[in-house]
């Protein structure tokens, strides 16, 4: 393999990887209950369950 084809595979493995790693933070961080129109239920899913099953 050629020096040039080395960096471009280094390169693309770095931005996939990369992505990869933005993708699996912002689906670990982003909060639990999502509301687009703001006029969701009373409690998040998670409360109401516990709420009703408890």
């Amino acid at each position: 393999m050629t020096t040039g084809a080395i960096i471009f595979m280094a390169l693309s493995w770095t931005f996939v990887l990369g992505l990869v790693s933005w993708a699996y933070y912002r689906l670990l961080t982003h909060k639990k209950h999502h509301d687009p129109d703001g006029i969701g239920p009373a409690a998040p899913p998670e409360a109401a369950a516990k709420k009703n099953y408890n």
